[in-house]
């Protein structure tokens, strides 16, 4: 089955407040020509193992080509395949569980993991940090640990602050990588850089370039000693990374030698991975280094899944337009636009998010491999995983570039397919996913992750925790709202006064009203440090009580933190993803109101 036009680029949508809306028709019909230009491919032919399916019918191959042998009408074995008629054209087969895992009726902590500093760390959380949370979560009765994006970063001078617009949403970032416990790092002198980064955590805001120079100094002094004589473990995981390690990891090398990840800008041989060959061939070692430093993350990541508690791992909505996601697969990427979101109740003037967006006949023409790659990674040690903006599988909203976000357009994507792809990957991971449907959410939308066992997403500052539904992951707030500090104390809304940030500061009020009333706190009075430990105690109550499969409290909540990690539509007028928890995470949750909250939310169990 071919996709039609306007199935890919509807010409109506249905907005936050129900109202039917139409899509600006010029934007439509540039958009239509750019997604449509190549033609549109076949969509995924998606199947149950040992289920019927009239349109399996052909010769049946593995992906690399090696024949299977005719099928008829069933499913075969999950996995990914290629189906040939009798012409011989070729479709893609995706045979996948018709549900997805589920997690136990529980709870557990929602951690921004850079900000969840110990007094071990070098500026910024790590993996070691994210352990020590695990097993900490875990032994208070915790199942899971919701970790912010680990993403990779461009390893240049100016590193990226937010971890939902990366350089790859395969690789990982290496900011978090804990260096004394890199193989190695005994053998080699660190206390300068040690002594300086340890520094870094006397100050709340993050200073990630800083951290990046020691953290970089100090790998490299441990590969300068260790690279001769490498683990085969090493050399196995770097044999499996294959061409996209590869590739990943020169594109590293190239943003390190021209200082900006704005590959655009490069040199014109360097510009896409194929002519870029000769350079990493020449630069052998510096490509090594940085396969070898994912490997050190990734082996520390997994330690850390391990440790304890269930970690979600969250993927990003996309990858930024200097990125290496998008040197790699800059044939599938429309750089003309970025995604976003139309005007809402919540966000007054729609929104950009500074990601390009991705054509969806490229991506069904590439045998989805970006996405089942991306998957496959998050997958390789989390046990679950948190999907941002789950719109992403259903539409997307294009904004031609310069362009108000009310001038975008919707662009429907293969949901089916992607679908399938992480039932598939998360049947084999045996893995549970939530899926994050606040905003603007289409129709049917809901109604299918709940058929299939994706949970929902729900946060009780925009809806009262008796309308949660039970297959769904509840919590206060996201890292894009208020904190329960900040909500009562009216802090938030005085910072969305001051730069300038418009808001239904009606609504917000009453938010702060109800709040105060359900924990009892007179607002006419001066609201404290025991104020907003009464109403932390209240809120985390209302989220036990919930029919929510699972409930999160979030350290920033723990540690009566007031500002938002993210203040969603500003750039510099507010410290975003830079503010680390007030103080180290293993005193933090020792603290009173973090083991009471804990306390609260284990009456689950």
């Amino acid at each position: 089955m071919t996709l039609t036009l306007p199935e890919v680029v509807p010409a109506t949508y249905v907005d936050a407040h129900g109202a039917l809306r139409e899509l600006n028709p010029e934007t439509r019909a540039v958009v239509a020509a750019s997604v449509t230009g190549a033609g549109m491919p076949a969509s995924p032919l998606v199947c149950a193992p040992g289920e019927a399916s009239a349109e399996l019918h052909g010769r049946l191959e593995t992906l690399d080509g090696a024949p299977l042998g005719d099928v008829s009408g069933v499913g075969p074995d999950a996995g990914y395949y290629r189906l040939r008629d009798h012409d011989g054209a070729a479709r893609l087969v995706i045979s996948a569980p018709p549900r997805f895992p589920q997690p136990p009726r529980g709870w557990g902590w929602a951690v921004q993991l850079y900000a969840a500093r110990s007094l071990e760390s070098w500026g910024i959380g790590d993996f070691r940090d994210l352990a020590r949370v695990a097993r900490t979560a875990q032994a208070a009765g915790a199942g899971s640990v919701l970790i912010s994006p680990v993403h990779a970063a461009a390893p240049i001078p100016e590193q990226q602050s937010s971890p939902y617009s990366p350089a790859s949403r395969q690789w990982l970032q290496l900011l978090h990588i804990a260096v004394e416990d890199v193989p190695g790092a005994t053998e080699v002198d660190l206390t300068d850089l040690a002594e300086r980064a340890h520094a870094l955590n006397a100050e709340r805001l993050i200073d990630r370039n800083t951290v990046w120079v020691l953290k970089r100094t100090a790998l490299e002094r441990i590969w300068a000693v260790t690279r001769d004589r490498l683990p085969v473990e090493h050399d196995v995981w770097v044999a499996a990374g294959g061409q996209d390690l590869r590739r990943f990891a020169t594109w590293c090398v190239l943003a390190e030698r021209f200082g900006t990840a704005y590959w655009p800008s490069w040199p014109e041989q360097y510009r896409t991975p194929a002519s870029a060959e000769a350079f990493a061939a020449e630069n052998a070692e510096r490509v090594a280094f940085y396969c070898w430093a994912q490997w050190v993350a990734d082996v520390q990541l997994g330690v850390a899944c391990s440790a304890g508690a269930t970690v979600v791992a969250d993927i990003a909505v996309g990858f930024d337009t200097s990125s290496a996601d998008a040197w790699v697969h800059q044939d599938i990427v429309c750089f003309d636009y970025e995604v976003g979101c139309p005007p809402d109740r919540h966000n007054l003037d729609g929104q950009k998010w500074g990601l390009p967006a991705v054509n969806p006949a490229g991506l069904v023409a590439a045998d989805l491999g970006p996405f089942v790659a991306m998957v496959r990674s998050a997958l390789a040690h989390a046990g679950a995983l948190r999907i941002d903006h789950v719109m992403q599988l259903w539409r997307l909203f294009w904004v031609p570039q310069g362009a108000h976000p009310a001038d975008g357009v919707y662009v429907h994507y293969p949901v089916d397919a992607l679908l399938a792809v992480l039932r598939l990957e998360a049947g084999r991971a045996g893995a549970w996913v939530v899926g994050e449907d606040m905003g603007t959410v289409a129709d049917g939308v809901r109604e299918t992750m709940a058929e299939q066992g994706m949970l929902g997403y729900r946060a009780a500052l925009r809806l009262p925790v008796d309308q949660f539904p039970e297959p769904a992951m509840g919590a206060s707030s996201t890292h894009d709202q208020a904190t329960v500090a900040g909500t009562l104390t009216g802090s938030d809304n005085d910072d969305l006064r001051r730069i300038g940030k418009s808001a239904n500061f009606e609504q917000l009020e009453g938010v702060r009203r109800e709040l105060a009333a359900a924990a009892g706190v007179d607002l006419s009075q001066p609201v404290g440090p025991d104020e907003v430990a009464r109403a932390v105690r209240a809120q985390y109550a209302r989220l036990s009580a919930c029919a929510a499969r699972v409930v999160l409290a979030s350290l920033d909540d723990a540690g009566a933190v007031a500002e938002r990690p993210n203040m969603p539509g500003t750039v510099t007028a507010w410290p975003n993803w830079c503010l680390a928890l007030p103080r180290p995470v293993e005193q933090l949750l020792d603290e009173p109101l973090a083991r009471e909250v804990a306390g609260i939310l284990d009456a689950r169990r």
